[in-house]
């Protein structure tokens, strides 16, 4: 299976990139349903979830909003 194939069972999802720590427990809140460790010029990766994140949520664990997609828009 290739990565594409993998990510692409998850179809679109609410994806959030990590601004100032990589993903590890505690980094972004529980639940998500797909991760790219490759995200951003920082690497620090991307969270996708099915459902979309609360403002406050967003805002405690410091990620930013790149929309309800699929992963290879990621790119």
């Amino acid at each position: 299976m290739t990565e594409k194939q993998f990510h692409g069972i998850f179809g679109k999802l609410y994806w959030y990139a990590l601004q100032f720590r990589g993903i590890s427990p505690g980094c972004q809140p529980s639940g998500a349903t797909d991760n790219d460790l490759s995200f951003g010029c920082k690497g620090y990766g991307a969270v996708g979830y099915k459902q979309p994140l609360s403002e406050k949520q967003i805002s405690d664990y410091e990620l930013k909003p790149l929309g309800f997609i699929a992963w290879d828009k990621l790119k």
